[in-house]
């Protein structure tokens, strides 16, 4: 009996160590729990954090018991929360509670205190208590098993300094930023071009922050395609060298120029590098600036005439960030036309001028577009003194046989000035409108009838002669007529030899 007791002690202890060492184990695990919190860092919406770093200062440590929560200063940081918040440096964690807690009312007292600190924190370069280092195409980064505590989150190279304030005292917190990247925004003067003309370009910006950069990278790229070329002003003043000037400025300011540089074929890549006129310009952080310039549209312009930009930038010149292209599309269209008889026979030898009014078109004059090409193929050229263009016999299998390229959108009147020979001309103008419909299409119209295949068709008809006055016919009835008359009397004179 008593070897029985001794067991069911003995089992009674193993239970209870069991069970003590369940407890121990479960509150160890709740503690792990309470310590640590993941934080999600969201992006604001329109922006990327490619390129980007996010670093966060853990501001005062935090411990949790279900509602009550205790917040005590981080060594590390206490200076400078201190500084940020206009205390002491002698001020105590708990005095700089109460002065963050008076601004829970107070949005743009807590914003300011967050840039402060950040701002304080850069320029004494206070390392950060965890960061993300330079992140891909993402729009959200997770800080892992933080401690738990207040924590201040930084994005780098953001227009201005937005940072944000945020607790970790759960499992999964989420913050969303503030800050913006820099960007660029690229427009035209014209949505669709002519050959010859000159396209104003304009680049807007915004100055970003450099607090606590010792080097800050900022450039602008500029691509042209094979249909643009770079020119110094409005009026299409040819470009020499590789050094461009373009105009720059802030706000409603006072314009200055600055030197881009040209490259690549035909130097149809500018690079305008601002990295030293943006630190020079720190007291206009956060404001828009312009960038203009001027390119020319040429003869080898095309529907899908673009250009397109883009910014690098960052606080390691060795590992900067470039942001997507923003494309600007100035597209020039083509006026095609098929000249045939009413039989569709292809007709050769016509003779086209076109206008851009009605009333120079039915005079015919000589204010029609100029033109350079031969053989059923022209460009607008406006240094040419040649308006005419030529329909050729064949179409090359492209359903036209007269080819006119590098028109913007808008009415035209086609006026046909001399006819094939053996056929009538057109006795009106006929009205052509091209009008846009997406960055590379479009649609023609002919008097106001929507042509599907894009392709004006005039046809020419001709007809037998008309009957004229003192032709062949009469002169054959007086010639018989004479020799009947003389028939007779032949006949006349050899009766009366007869009777004789």
């Amino acid at each position: 009996m008593r070897k029985v007791k001794n067991s069911i002690k003995k089992m009674m202890a193993l239970c209870l160590a069991a069970i003590m060492t369940l407890a121990m184990a479960t509150t160890a695990f709740a503690a792990d729990r309470i310590k640590t919190g993941n934080l999600t860092v969201n992006v604001n919406e329109g922006n990327t954090l490619k390129g980007q770093t996010i670093k966060v200062y853990k501001l005062f440590d935090l411990s949790v018991s279900d509602t009550h929560y205790a917040y005590t200063v981080n060594a590390d940081y206490k200076n400078a929360i201190a500084t940020a918040l206009g205390l002491s440096k002698e001020a105590t964690s708990e005095q700089l509670y109460n002065k963050l807690a008076e601004y829970k009312e107070n949005p743009s007292g807590i914003q300011k205190f967050a840039n402060d600190f950040t701002a304080a924190a850069l320029k004494a370069g206070t390392a950060e208590t965890r960061t993300s280092r330079k992140l891909g195409e993402v729009t959200e980064y997770k800080f892992e098993n933080l401690d738990y505590g207040y924590y201040l989150v930084y994005q780098t190279g953001t227009k201005e300094i937005q940072s944000s304030l945020v607790s970790v005292d759960d499992v999964d917190v989420t913050v969303n930023l503030k800050g913006q990247a820099p960007s660029i925004d690229k427009t035209a003067n014209a949505t669709t071009v002519e050959i010859g003309q000159v396209v104003t370009y304009t680049i807007k910006g915004t100055i970003p922050d450099t607090t606590g950069y010792d080097k800050y990278t900022y450039k602008i790229h500029d691509t042209l395609t094979e249909g643009l070329d770079f020119v110094k002003d409005a009026v299409g003043t040819a470009q020499e060298g590789t050094s461009y000037n373009v105009s720059v400025k802030i706000g409603e300011g006072q314009a200055e120029t600055k030197a881009a540089t040209l490259s690549g074929e035909n130097n149809r890549i500018m690079t305008l590098d601002l990295s030293e006129w943006i630190r020079n310009n720190q007291n206009s952080k956060g404001q828009e600036f312009t960038v203009t310039y001027y390119a020319k549209v040429n003869a080898d312009a095309v529907v899908q005439t673009n250009n397109s930009a883009h910014l690098e930038y960052g606080n390691d010149p060795e590992n900067t960030t470039t942001t997507t292209s923003d494309e600007v599309v100035t597209p020039t269209y083509p006026l095609d036309v098929r000249k045939t008889d009413t039989k569709e026979t292809l007709l050769a030898g016509a003779v086209f001028r076109l206008y851009k009014n009605e009333t120079d078109a039915n005079a015919a004059n000589e204010k029609a577009i100029k033109v350079t090409g031969s053989d059923g193929s022209y460009v607008v050229d406006p240094t040419s003194s040649n308006m005419d263009m030529t329909t050729k016999a064949t179409d090359d299998s492209k359903g036209y046989n007269l080819h006119l390229n590098g028109l913007a959108a808008g009415d035209y009147w086609l006026v046909e000035t001399q006819a094939p020979d053996g056929y009538n001309k057109l006795t009106a103008p006929v009205k052509v409108t091209i009008t846009k419909t997406g960055d590379t299409e479009w649609k023609i119209s002919k008097d106001g009838g929507n042509e599907e295949d894009k392709i004006i068709d005039i046809k020419n008809s001709s007809g037998t002669l008309l009957p004229e006055t003192g032709g062949m016919g009469t002169v054959i009835f007086t010639v018989i007529a004479v020799v009947m008359i003389l028939g007779i009397a032949v006949s006349f004179v050899i009766s009366r030899r007869k009777r004789a």
